[in-house]
């Protein structure tokens, strides 16, 4: 404490805000800052002032650190700034490739007798079904299901019912028989369609 005028001294309370006074020192200013606002005040200046020393001091670290990592890393940063030159060039070289989607294929699914009931499409494309429900139990919605020769099943998905027909996308499948199921949400099938998909795979 300063005895001149009862506060405690600059220094121990520089030191106390660094929690480094010793412990029967510290307690005296404990005590002492229970009591005196201007202490209080000072006390809470100090400890700005000290944070503010470290953040500086931590800035300072951490620009030495990136300085010296950049000067001592742009020598291994050269093979990328090659192998992305590289790319670059490539890009602009080579001619642009397109992926082209086909659209989907429009098959009628229709509850006929005879050779004309099967219904034919082209193989390796989306298929878009459009089948018949003229008959079928009601339902807003209908399980679908393709499957193989073998009854191995190759697709499975489901649509709402939209009047006498109902509509449902199908991925691409290579050539061969198919049989196209329509079954309620219970999976009691209704009804089933053949299609065949022709094609050179």
């Amino acid at each position: 404490m300063d005895s001149n005028n009862s506060h405690i001294d600059e220094n121990d309370l520089e030191i106390y805000s660094m929690s480094s006074l010793p412990e029967e020192s510290a307690a005296r200013v404990e005590r002492h800052l229970l009591v005196c606002e201007i202490c209080r005040r000072r006390l809470v200046e100090a400890e700005d002032y000290v944070a503010a020393m470290k953040d500086a001091a931590r800035g300072l670290r951490q620009k030495e650190r990136s300085g010296y990592r950049w000067r001592w890393s742009f020598p291994r940063l050269v093979p990328a700034f090659a192998a992305l030159a590289l790319i670059a060039v490539a890009v602009v070289a080579l001619p642009p490739i397109h992926h082209v989607t086909p659209a989907p294929f429009a098959v009628s699914l229709r509850t006929m007798r005879g050779p004309a009931s099967q219904a034919t499409a082209p193989s390796r494309r989306p298929l878009l079904l459009e089948a018949d429900l003229t008959g079928l139990a009601a339902s807003a919605f209908y399980r679908i299901e393709m499957v193989d020769q073998s009854g191995d099943r190759v697709w499975q998905g489901g649509c709402e019912s939209r009047g006498a027909t109902a509509s449902v996308a199908v991925p691409a499948q290579k050539r061969g028989i198919y049989f196209v199921r329509i079954a309620l949400p219970s999976g009691e099938t209704l009804r089933e369609y053949e299609l065949e998909l022709r094609g050179t795979d």
